[in-house]
């Protein structure tokens, strides 16, 4: 192992979610009511949209003056701002839907409550919440990325082109 150092942080995150694991195999039935309980808490879905308008805003606010960003299909064509605003919307959108399809998913298949998805296979619904779960994840994690990068600041030096 000469030249080779542990990543602490990996470390970290493999140890928190062993943890983790433990713990909901341990109180597998509270965790499956407390997992219904979010997905029925009945301002989930204005708290994801305010969640979103929160980090994009601040990632609008570190991008709005920075002459070197250039990401975005929106951005090329729309500018800054709408590439927020679309952000927003999309992920709003994507992560509301998901969030309301995993609730009817998952009452309907380990709570056996109520029927939501009458004409589907097995297949199809444990389809959907695949689907679904990486929906949702995919925008936290977008979010939260764009919150980060907004806040993180740069050591880095602005280039400067050469000039003939």
């Amino acid at each position: 192992m000469s030249g080779k150092r542990l990543n602490f942080k990996l470390l970290g995150v493999f140890l928190s979610l062993v943890a983790l694991s433990m713990l909901l195999v341990a109180n597998k039935e509270q965790s499956m009511v407390s997992i219904k309980l979010f997905l029925e808490w009945k301002h989930l879905s204005i708290s994801l949209w305010f969640f979103y308008i929160c980090c994009f805003s601040v990632h609008y606010l570190s991008i709005k003056n920075d002459q070197s960003y250039d990401s975005g299909l929106i951005y090329k064509h729309f500018g800054k701002f709408a590439d927020s605003g679309f952000a927003v919307g999309t992920y709003g959108l994507a992560s509301t839907t998901s969030a309301a399809i995993l609730k009817g998913v998952y009452s309907q298949q380990f709570f056996q409550e109520e029927i939501y998805f009458t004409n589907f296979d097995q297949i199809d619904i444990y389809s959907m919440l695949v689907v679904c779960l990486f929906l949702l994840g995919y925008s936290l994690y977008a979010a939260m990325s764009a919150l980060i990068n907004a806040m993180v600041i740069s050591q880095s030096e602005m280039a400067i082109p050469v000039t003939d």
